[in-house]
């Protein structure tokens, strides 16, 4: 994916949430926590043997939207615990968490849940973007994107309020079925 259009699909994400914020009357700004999240996201895909590539910081700040001050790295660090695999993959990022209750809200209302769909596409979208922005897959962050996949489908399977559906029968279209021949 081109940056630019990332860049677009977090700033399109960023106006739902802003919309969540307002809806729900809360004092906090849930965007810019967001657009944080993201960037220490792509931090901990780029984090590699203890540095960060420059060039990759730049234009991490330039599609989040979140200027990553180099003057304050160990606090960055701990904050977003980009620095441990182990510790960045402890919890899904609060944005996860706030979209899984927005769609338990969604499903107790009858409506369609796609709020943490919406999060899971862009997050999925931005590691694709890291993992191939040397022109070919970089394995070990293929390997750390997979795992962080497992940790937030883990979290919405643990905390959502909607019935599993993978269980569910599914009957396939009759057409083009061959109907039973009478004996």
């Amino acid at each position: 994916m081109d940056t630019n259009e990332l860049q677009n699909t977090i700033d399109a994400l960023c106006k739902p949430i802003k919309l969540i914020e307002e809806k729900s009357g809360s004092e906090a700004d849930l965007v810019q926590p967001a657009r944080a999240e993201l960037a220490f996201f792509g931090m901990y895909l780029i984090f590699d043997e203890g540095s960060f590539d420059e060039e990759e910081l730049d234009l991490l700040e330039k599609i989040t939207g979140f200027k990553i001050n180099r003057d304050y790295w160990n606090e960055i660090i701990e904050l977003g615990r980009v620095d441990s695999e182990e510790n960045y993959l402890s919890q899904p990022p609060h944005t996860f968490a706030v979209m899984v209750d927005v769609d338990n809200a969604l499903y107790e209302s009858g409506e369609v849940m796609t709020a943490y769909n919406a999060v899971y596409e862009v997050y999925k979208l931005m590691g694709e973007t890291f993992i191939n922005k040397k022109g070919s897959p970089d394995v070990k962050r293929q390997k750390k994107f997979e795992r962080f996949l497992e940790m937030v489908e883990d979290y919405r399977r643990k905390n959502t309020k909607v019935p599993d559906t993978q269980d569910k029968t599914v009957i396939p279209s009759k057409k083009g079925v061959q109907a039973p021949k009478k004996s």
